[in-house]
Formats: C-alpha cells, sequence, structure tokens
C-alpha cells in the first residue's frame, strides 16, 4: 500500500471519529453546555476540513508520483462520497441552515440521486470496457460542496458570526447543488456513445460493409 493510499485510508478512518465528535457536540448543545460545545464544535469543523483535504493531497501525490494503484483508484471516490455524505448528514442533523427552510433537505437528496444515477452509469460503462476520467465540473462541484459543508459545522458557535456563517453555507450549498447536476448532465452528455448497443454497432458495420 502506497502513501496515497494510505492517506486515503486515514480519510475512511477519520470519519468514525468525526461521527463521534459531533454527536458530542450535539449533546453538550441539548444540555446547554454552550462552551464545551463550541469548543468540540471548533475542533470537529477544522478536522472534517482537514480530512476532506486529504482528497486532494493523495490525488496529487498518486499523479505527481506515478502512484496510481488499482486498488487506490477504489477507494478515492467511496472516501470522497462518505466523506460528503457525513457532512450533509451533520448539516441535516444539525439544522445548520436554520434560515433556509428544506435547502439543506432538498440539496442532500439531488446530491445523493445524482451520485446514484453517475454510479450506476459508471458501472455500465465499466461493462462495456469504457474508462471514464473525471471531468474539471466534477472537481468543481466536489470542492464547492466540501466548503458550503466545512463553513456550516461551524454555524453552531452562534452569535452573528452563525448567523452570516449560515447564511454563507446556505448560498454556496445551493450553488454547489446546481454544480452538481449541471456536471452530471454533462458528464452523461459527454459519454453519450455508452448507452449505443454493441449489437447496433455490429449491425451498421455490417452495413458499412455490404
Amino acid at each position: 500500500m502506497n502513501l496515497p493510499t494510505k492517506i486515503t485510508v486515514t480519510r475512511i478512518f477519520m470519519l468514525p471519529v468525526l461521527i463521534v465528535l459531533f454527536c458530542l457536540e450535539m449533546h453538550f448543545y441539548e444540555i446547554e453546555n454552550k462552551q464545551v460545545g463550541d469548543i468540540i464544535c471548533f475542533v470537529t469543523s477544522l478536522l472534517y476540513i482537514a480530512t476532506a483535504l486529504t482528497d486532494f493531497v493523495d490525488g496529487y501525490l498518486a499523479r505527481k508520483y506515478n502512484l496510481v494503484t488499482t486498488l487506490g483508484k477504489f477507494l478515492d471516490p467511496i472516501a470522497d462520497k462518505v466523506c460528503v455524505l457525513t457532512g450533509l448528514a451533520f448539516i441535516l442533523e444539525g439544522d445548520f441552515i436554520y434560515g433556509m427552510p428544506y435547502v439543506a433537505m432538498i440539496c442532500t437528496i439531488v446530491i445523493i440521486a445524482r451520485e446514484l444515477i453517475i454510479g450506476l452509469f459508471r458501472q455500465i460503462a465499466a461493462s462495456k470496457k469504457f474508462i471514464l476520467a473525471a471531468d474539471i465540473w466534477g472537481k468543481a462541484k466536489t470542492v464547492l460542496t466540501l466548503a458550503a459543508i466545512g463553513t456550516a459545522l461551524f454555524v453552531p458557535i452562534g452569535g452573528s458570526f452563525g448567523e452570516s456563517t449560515m447564511w454563507a453555507a446556505g448560498i454556496m450549498l445551493i450553488l454547489a447543488t446546481v454544480l452538481t447536476v449541471f456536471s452530471g448532465i454533462n458528464y452523461i452528455v459527454k459519454n453519450k456513445a455508452i448507452f449505443v448497443d454493441n449489437d447496433k454497432k455490429e449491425n451498421d458495420g455490417e452495413e458499412k460493409n455490404d
């Protein structure tokens, strides 16, 4: 297991730690111990951002030093998706975007639906021996989504800081969702050749030969 893959595995194992910290954070807020809750909130937010940033670190190292492996290609997208879904779950459970009713729920559903559709699309592509590379739009939506989540996690600290942070996180999440939909449609349209059946290709070839 090379260094980029080890970083990816570390990101996966950090997620249970984040979940425990988030649960502790919510517990202390519920018993109205805001001081301890704020400290845990700050630590959780920073740790989540650090965990998310490892995605760019392992990818950079793998490409620069030619350390791309099959295991890494399998684990990296899993780590990315679970990291995003965990963050979205935190936002929903904590009601961190309270100034925009239903926005977090709608955005979460759209983002999950997009990932399921693209995941199925990639499975179809793999079955037909197509290799699909990630494009700039997919990377951009991941960056914006993680930025929105990272910002939203600071909201419970409260005060005017919490409210302005909430609005910033909400706007970024909406933009990330729009970009998620656009990138998904663009990805499918760009690779629409996958939907052409092999039998049809063979028949077209035979007709041309005739």
